[in-house]
Order: C-alpha cells, then structure tokens, then sequence
C-alpha cells in the first residue's frame, strides 16, 4: 500500500511499559487553536518527568499526537482552502485515500491523507486492543469547556469521566467531523472519538484544560493508572465546569454563508453557555436581525471572520448532582 508518513506532523508520542489501547491525539484541526499543541508537549514533559520521580512509573499503551492541520497552523488561520473537520465525509475520503500523487490534492486533502495514512501505519503497528482518537479545540468565545463523543456509550463513558458537560446531537447538527469518521464502521479495530472543547483560543488556561483532559481519557481507557494521576486532573476540570449542564443536547444550529455578511450583536459579548431567550437578537446579517428560536444556552457565537456556523444552541437534559457541585467548591478551596 501506498502510504505518506510525515514524520513532521508527530508532535511526540511515549510507548507504555505494557502493552494496551492506542490513542491517538489531534491537535490543531483548526490552524489558529495553538492550545492542544501546546498541551500534548506539557503531557509528554509530565510523563518524562514521572519517569525521573517515579522509577516504578508504568503505563500500558501508546499516546501519540498529531499537528491536523499543518499548513494552517504555520499560517495561524483556521483553514486554508476548507474547514478540515467538516471535510471527513466517507465518499471524499474514499477519493483521498486512493489518490497517489498527493500533491494533486486540495490542501486540506492532503492533510488527511498524510492524518489517516500516519493513523493506519499506527494501527498496524500497534495491533492495540482498542483505539481512542481525542480532538483538542478551543473556540473564540471565552466561558466553559465541555465534550463532544462520537454516539455511542463507551464515547459517552469517556466523555463523561473528563468531567466537562457532555454535548449530545452534534453529529446531527454538523457533517464531516473526525467524530463522523474515526468510528467503527471505517475502521476493522475498536475505535471511539470524542472532542474536547478547552476554551478560549488563546486563554492560557485552556491547554491546562487540555492537559488534564488527555490524562482523564487515557486513564479511563486503562492507559494511566488512577494511582498514577495526581487529583489536581480531576478538581481542576471538575471546578470549571461547575453550574454548567452534566450532559446537554443541541437543538439549533445557526448556518452561514460568506454572502450573508453575519456579525454577532456588539450590544453584548456572549460566552458559552450564556442563557438566551426565545426571540432574543444574537446576531445580524444581510436581511437583518437574527433572533434566537428556542431558549437555552448558546454556544460557540462566531467571533472570526473564518466558520460555517455562526451559534450553536443547548438545552440541558441532566443536571451536576449536588454531590458534583460539592466536590467542585471543594476543588477551587484546594487549588
């Protein structure tokens, strides 16, 4: 088989004393989200340094993180030609992978041509047990982190030990996502995606939020030991996502065109996970005001001038137990 190994796009891996699950860590899908490039790097200095304190340190495994989209990144916008993680749609992947001469491709194709050919070389390399694939991003709007698995309930499982509310119907809401693609029915192992949203863009604190989350996905597929994982993982995701929903649905998406011209209201700046009412004015474009549909909670408001969707929609299914929020307050009193 006819495979393109770049070699540049491997941020870093660590191999496990035993063997396990492979997982498998994207970075920078959007060009201009430097924060899970720069959280993959802090896990592998973590893990090199564990080696140092802790001569009995052990995992069972392979982590390895890829850079998505590198000719964005190097030119810190979100996309070159198109948005790569609405591009995973299975007949454009099938052209992809039986195209050979990769420089005939879109941009952004061969982006995951050299992402899926590095994918299956791991594979049959690996021969893991079960396979993971984790989506770091980040948004343009400040406020809560949350997660987004693929639909099934072993993704829902992870998605919900790494503490941030857990987004359901996005896959309906949205087409050609890495959660659409890395799922079982593309792939002969066993394969899970979830995404991990960590924040605002360029918030230092959001590839701390990474960090802790790559550590709680790995550990919950028995990569990482629990006796390994320093609580401060757990308290810090668990403290942030304090008051916010312990699972949420989507139910609207706001598409847009280059040609309607949107802009968000500048009478306020909305976070995520903002209450909004029904008929409330979020937005404008060319035809004039945008109001909300439904009440809820908004999501990811389009605060660049690159994107598809202009807000996202939620309502919330399950709320944090008492018990949740307690060991949150708890949380911010330790840190």
């Amino acid at each position: 088989m006819n495979r393109v190994v770049n070699k540049n796009r491997i941020i870093g891996e660590r191999i496990g004393n035993k063997p396990g699950p492979l997982m498998i860590v994207f970075a920078q899908i959007h060009g201009n989200e430097p924060a899970g490039y720069k959280a993959v790097g802090e896990l592998f200095k973590a893990i090199d340094l564990e080696y140092l304190k802790n001569p009995n340190f052990e995992f069972c495994g392979r982590i390895v993180a890829l850079q998505g989209n590198m000719k964005a990144a190097q030119a810190g916008v979100r996309y070159i030609k198109k948005d790569l993680n609405r591009s995973w749609l299975p007949k454009e992947i099938d052209r992809i992978r039986k195209t050979k001469a990769i420089e005939s491709l879109d941009p952004e194709d061969q982006e995951i041509k050299e992402n899926l050919d590095l994918i299956d070389t791991y594979i049959d390399l690996c021969q893991p047990p079960r396979v993971v694939v984790l989506d770091l991003h980040t948004t343009t709007a400040h406020g809560g982190l949350f997660t987004i698995p693929s639909q099934n309930p072993e993704a829902r499982r992870i998605g919900l030990s790494m503490h941030a509310p857990v987004l359901h119907g996005f896959l309906d809401g949205l087409k050609g996502t890495t959660l659409h693609y890395f799922s079982q029915e593309n792939f002969e192992v066993d394969i899970n995606a979830v995404c991990f949203e960590a924040g605002q863009h360029q918030s230092e604190d959001s590839y701390k939020h990474a960090v802790s989350a790559i550590i709680q996905c790995f550990k919950s597929i028995d990569g990482f030991y629990a006796k390994d994982i320093e609580i401060k993982h757990d308290q810090l995701l668990e403290e942030r996502s304090k008051g916010l929903p312990l699972e949420a649905k989507l139910v609207y998406v706001h598409r847009v065109e280059p040609s309607d011209h949107f802009r968000m209201t500048d009478t306020k700046i909305y976070n995520n996970f903002d209450p909004i009412a029904e008929g409330e004015i979020l937005a404008y474009d060319k035809n004039g005001p945008i109001k909300s549909p439904y009440g809820g909670l908004i999501l990811m408001p389009l605060y660049q001038k690159q994107g598809d969707d202009g807000f996202f929609i939620i309502q919330e299914i399950t709320a944090r137990s008492k018990e949740e929020e307690y060991k949150g307050s708890m949380a911010s009193k330790l840190s």
